[in-house]
């Protein structure tokens, strides 16, 4: 087991991490008109209670997050909408700009504040987007509502390991751990990734991150995970991945390193498909490895015959690979919603289920925010649509199944799954 360590984020991922900070910051100041801050309401809520959910309901993310939304809807459904005496109440929020399609800081602010401000709010289920994250999550904790997520890997939400400045407490102003989620986190991807690399041979390795404050941590988890593993890091560079970048320097350098594979942290800007192709044509045999946050159809069509050397891990397996429940859940998911279901509503059904299971757990209590956060924080081998996991004391699931796909005629294609625990 690697030690834990506070990681001095470079100067440009401190600056951006402050700018997020300032941003939930700003906020919570504005939010102080109506009410939001730390101890704010009273922790006994009536016998009306509320679950808010946010997520990017257009754009790209449209149909991934319309999937986990009807999964939170089915499970709200199937419980008849009450909790013993408590009946349950169910919003959903979009945190996408729509000039844009993208996740906004200012839209997903405003979110979080709806719910904090609304005295009957239970939980809050968001977000997808670690960045968002980072910005609700300061806004629901003041108020003392159980959030959890179903996804948000970034490790300096719940951990101190290679996370940036003052991570995780910046982002619990009670000093109370209020937050889980279900998808694995990225240290838990990292270690996917070392056994993918395994599975591939790979002896040599360079590392590069595009200076995303959210994917430095993972590209520094993974470059310590892969030396441990026997994996020699030839080189671990930070560039910026805009459309028109200058790749042929950092090009240069990976070829001539004699790395057998890169491990590229980030996103799939124009200027990614850009370094894939150079890096392809350059040395066609070097493998070309990248996170879930490279899960992107148009991304995959575009880079060609670079596709044939792409790995990219998903927390995402095949609807197969699932329990017998989660075969039952999609069945009735058609049956409600007339359309075919993916894995992610599991994510959606499963974040209201354990909920609703806080809620019950709490006994009389249930309309207390804190005796919720309690129970959800006692979770313990809980069978699920997911499998079976418990929650740990900083809020990771201990779910630890990872998948990998490869690029095949430029679509993403399910190749394994690795248990990455």
């Amino acid at each position: 087991m690697r030690s834990r360590r506070h990681r001095q984020p470079h100067l440009h991922v401190k600056y951006a991490l402050c700018l997020l900070g300032l941003l939930a910051a700003g906020a919570a100041a504005v939010s102080g008109c109506g009410g939001v801050g730390v101890s704010g309401a009273s922790s006994n809520l009536g016998n009306l209670l509320t679950v808010y959910s946010s997520l990017p309901l257009q754009g790209a993310s449209a149909g991934v997050s319309g999937q986990i939304v009807n999964g939170e809807k089915l499970a709200l459904y199937e419980a008849g909408g009450h909790v013993g005496q408590y009946r349950v109440s169910y919003y959903s929020l979009d945190d996408a700009n729509p000039q844009t399609g993208q996740w906004d800081p200012g839209i997903t602010a405003a979110d979080a504040k709806t719910a904090a401000q609304d005295t009957s709010t239970i939980a809050y289920l968001g977000d997808y987007n670690s960045a968002a994250t980072a910005i609700s999550l300061p806004l629901i904790n003041a108020a003392g509502i159980l959030q959890i997520s179903p996804a948000s890997p970034y490790v300096g939400l719940t951990s101190s390991l290679d996370a940036g400045q003052d991570e995780p407490e910046r982002f619990y102003p009670t000093g109370h751990r209020s937050f889980g989620r279900l998808e694995p986190a990225d240290a838990v991807q990292a270690a996917a990734q070392v056994r993918l690399m395994g599975a591939l041979h790979v002896k040599r390795l360079y590392v590069i991150d595009d200076q995303d404050p959210f994917q430095v941590p993972l590209a520094q988890i993974l470059a310590g995970d892969a030396t441990a593993g026997a994996i020699k890091v030839l080189g671990h560079d930070s560039i910026a991945t805009t459309a028109g970048s200058e790749f042929s320097g950092e090009v240069h350098k990976v070829v001539g390193s004699g790395a057998q594979a890169v491990f590229f942290s980030g996103g799939t800007s124009p200027g990614v498909v850009a370094l894939w192709r150079q890096l392809h044509a350059a040395d066609p045999h070097l493998l070309l490895l990248g996170p879930n946050t490279m899960l992107n159809a148009a991304f995959a069509n575009q880079i060609g015959s670079a596709g044939e050397s792409t790995y990219i891990t998903t927390p995402i397996l095949p609807a197969g690979a699932y329990p017998a429940s989660a075969q039952h859940l999609f069945a009735d998911y058609r049956s409600r919603f007339h359309e075919a279901p993916t894995p992610e509503a599991l994510y959606g059904y499963e974040a209201m289920s354990v909920v609703l299971q806080a809620i019950r757990n709490a006994g009389s209590s249930g309309n207390n925010k804190q005796a919720v956060v309690d129970q959800f924080f006692h979770t313990k081998e809980r069978d699920s649509v997911l499998g079976r996991y418990s929650i740990q004391p900083n809020g990771d699931s201990t779910l630890s199944r990872y998948g990998a796909d490869r690029v095949t005629n430029g679509q993403l294609v399910f190749w394994r799954t690795f248990n990455a625990g």
